[in-house]
Parts: C-alpha cells; sequence; structure tokens
C-alpha cells in the first residue's frame, strides 16, 4: 500500500522521541509475516503529556499465549513493561513511547509496523486526551464512547474513535481490518509514516509534503534576505 512515490528515508529512533512543543497523533498498523495484527494508538499533548490506547491489546497484561516457546518469550517481553498502568485498555501514567512500544513488539516478533504521524494542534491533543482518557456519556453532542474493546476489535475500535472525533483531522471510513485502516490512512496526508520491518526502521514523507515543505522554505528565505 506505499505509494511508489515516496521515497525511503533512514529513521533515526530519537525523532520518535516526544517534542514537547508539538502536539501528535500517532496511528500503529502491525503485521505478523501473512497477515495484519493489530493497531493502536498514541497521542501527545503538551500540556496532558502522552497517552496510549491499546484496544484488546497485550501490551502490560498478564494474558498469556498458545505454545512454550511464545508462552516464555511473550510472557519476559509482558513482565518487562508491568509498571505501564492500564485502564479499559488506556495508559495515561507511565506511558511507553514509541521506540519502547517498537521495542517491545520486536520482542514478540512482529513482522512490520506503520505508523502513521500526524502534527495537530493543542487544543485538538486535549479535546482527544479528554476523550481517551474519559470517555464520553450518552448526553455527548457525538454519544457514548469507551476505549474498552473485545478481543479481535482493536482495527475497528480505532477506526470508530478517528471516524467520530477525529473527523477534522483525518477522516475516516469505519472498517474492521486493521490492514484496510491503514490503506485509508495513506490517502488522509499524514505528516510522516515510519515504517518497521525486518529489523530496518525508515519514514517517508508524502511528496506533496515535501512539496508544501519547499515552497514555505522558500517564501522564508525570500523574507528573510529580501
Amino acid at each position: 500500500m506505499l505509494p511508489v512515490s515516496w521515497k525511503a528515508n533512514e529513521c533515526d529512533p530519537k525523532s520518535l522521541e516526544d517534542n514537547p512543543e508539538q502536539a501528535k497523533l500517532h496511528v500503529m498498523v502491525m503485521y505478523h509475516t501473512t497477515s495484519c495484527k493489530h493497531t493502536a494508538l498514541r497521542l501527545y499533548s503538551p500540556s496532558k503529556g502522552p497517552l496510549f490506547w491499546d484496544p484488546a491489546g497485550a501490551f502490560a497484561t498478564q494474558i498469556r499465549y498458545l505454545g512454550p516457546a511464545a508462552r516464555h518469550n511473550r510472557d519476559y517481553a509482558t513482565k518487562r513493561y508491568m509498571d505501564a498502568k492500564r485502564r479499559d485498555d488506556v495508559m495515561s501514567e507511565k506511558v511507553p513511547s514509541l521506540n519502547q512500544y517498537l521495542d517491545w513488539r520486536k520482542t514478540i516478533n512482529t513482522h512490520a509496523v506503520e505508523i502513521f504521524e500526524f502534527n495537530i494542534t493543542g487544543s485538538e491533543a486535549e479535546e482527544f486526551y479528554a476523550i481517551l482518557r474519559f470517555g464520553t456519556k450518552r448526553s455527548h453532542p457525538k454519544g457514548r464512547f469507551s476505549t474498552k474493546a473485545i478481543g479481535l476489535t482493536c482495527g475497528l475500535s480505532v477506526a470508530r474513535f478517528l471516524h467520530r472525533f477525529a473527523e477534522d483531522v483525518v477522516e475516516v471510513d469505519t472498517v474492521f481490518f486493521p490492514h484496510n485502516l491503514a490503506k485509508q490512512l495513506y490517502n488522509k496526508d499524514p505528516d510522516r509514516v515510519i515504517i518497521y520491518r525486518d529489523g530496518q526502521l525508515f519514514y517517508y514523507i508524502p511528496a506533496y509534503n515535501l512539496l508544501s515543505n519547499h515552497l514555505i522554505n522558500c517564501c522564508r528565505r525570500s523574507l528573510r534576505y529580501g
């Protein structure tokens, strides 16, 4: 699904750390070798801090997996991050960074991860933070919402949240499978897409964003030097 016109750039893991001056929304889609596996969302608000939503996921849980080898490896990986606190699949304290979450995905043999990065305003981040942290009641203009998800509905849960509450940032249809959500996100003007695959980390910037940034820089130079 990656557009052929997008050029790969080696990604410095440090660039994934939170920037105190920039609010961001990250939507993550995970894959095993044969299929999509999971969807998660991470939010950073300069005023509220980070928040991680892992709908029906296993991060920082005691979930066990089938198979003795998988159980050993994944239990070990999980225990390393058990100090993260989950409430209705959301972590707002001791929140994993993107690098920490990628590290955990590698340990449980995730083949590939797509991270769609959207720069958002501070007010948008605060609004999303409140909705994800506390949910909404029926009296809310867009109805009741809870982050608690049942098994196999991670992609549907994230898609529903984006569809109902984040349409001004990224307008998507409600879909069930994570890869169908990713297919839409490639066409929704992400500021950057970070891809981990087979031990390699790259980032891609859409061609139209590169052109826009070039024009902005040209205008700045013109204003600076007359």
